[in-house]
């Protein structure tokens, strides 16, 4: 694996980890953005509801799993190139039906979905790419490529907050 897969690996594990702790932290809070963001998810029973999006987080931490395996890391990788595809084209639709619903992608946070968000889904679908990249590695650029996966992954999950320090706008409910 190279040191552009690693990084990237590294990334989205982190990525997919917090996203999941933060969406079963706040269950019926991401359960009532996924009834908004997803046509018809409205329409089916509340238990059926909160089972549908008990299933993103569990994915998302089974993911995670599979990045830190060393047999299982490109399973992993393909895993959440597949997420992160499904991701995107959710949040396209959400944003061309001209729905802003908070996203809760991290936890319970106020940000209006926006374009910022189709955007960040787009880089991870990159990275997710990257991650399948093969090559010769040396334990010391593993090292710096993790290290940058880390920073990465944090300012990925981070994002929205980094984004409110640049003046908060029209982008927070009130």
């Amino acid at each position: 694996m190279g040191y552009v897969a690693f990084g990237a690996q590294v990334l989205l594990c982190v990525t997919f980890a917090v996203a999941a702790v933060a969406k079963l932290r706040d269950l019926a809070g991401f359960r009532e953005s996924l009834d908004r963001l997803l046509p018809l998810a409205h329409t089916l029973p509340a238990g059926t509801r909160m089972t549908a999006a008990a299933v993103v987080p569990v994915a998302e931490l089974t993911i995670a799993a599979l990045l830190v395996v060393p047999g299982a890391a490109t399973i992993g990788t393909v895993a959440a190139l597949l997420m992160t595809v499904g991701f995107t084209a959710v949040v396209g639709l959400a944003l061309r039906r001209g729905d802003r619903a908070p996203c809760r992608c991290f936890g319970a946070s106020e940000r209006r979905l926006g374009p910022q968000h189709l955007v960040r889904n787009v880089l991870l679908t990159v990275f997710a790419a990257l991650g399948l990249a093969g090559g010769a590695t040396e334990p010391a650029g593993l090292l710096v490529a993790g290290f940058a996966g880390v920073v990465g992954a944090l300012l990925v999950v981070w994002a929205d907050d980094i984004a409110g320090l640049f003046g908060p706008g029209p982008a927070y409910r009130r």
